[in-house]
């Protein structure tokens, strides 16, 4: 598996600094090319945001993943799903401390995968200020 540990939602890279998808993704492609021949390259992301993989950065995923001719898979454990599906995505119910692994193949591999890294390695604005006190009954 070539891999390591990216971050989700504020967590740290393998190379200990915080949200370094650049290094990273240099560590990871010493040579993109080899993922241009149709090889699948992948990275393992842990799940750091509280509400975990939740629908809105699903639906971000989805969407950049959709801009790309490659093929993209994201696995948890024995689940294999799309990752051009957000509705395939909510199938991982990827909580917090959750590992994933982004499988990506195709011509543009490479950029693929460090836009989805990137897109995950963001934190949701919405997220931090999110108010998750109960409303009050209705009557």
């Amino acid at each position: 598996m070539i891999g390591g540990t990216s971050p989700v939602n504020g967590s740290r890279l393998a190379s200990g600094r915080p949200n370094d998808v650049g290094s990273a993704f240099s560590t990871l492609f010493r040579d993109p090319s080899t993922a241009m021949n149709g090889e699948m390259i992948e990275q393992k992301v842990v799940i750091t945001n509280p509400q975990g993989f939740h629908l809105r950065p699903m639906a971000a995923f989805a969407e950049i993943a959709n801009r790309f001719q490659s093929n993209v898979t994201v696995c948890k454990e024995d689940k294999r799903v799309n990752g051009k599906s957000p509705l395939e995505l909510m199938f991982l119910a990827a909580e917090q401390g959750t590992e994933l692994i982004v499988q990506v193949s195709g011509p543009d591999a490479p950029d693929a995968l460090k836009a989805l890294v990137n897109v995950m390695a963001k934190e949701t604005p919405d997220d931090e200020n999110v108010d998750l006190t109960p409303l009050p009954p209705k009557g």
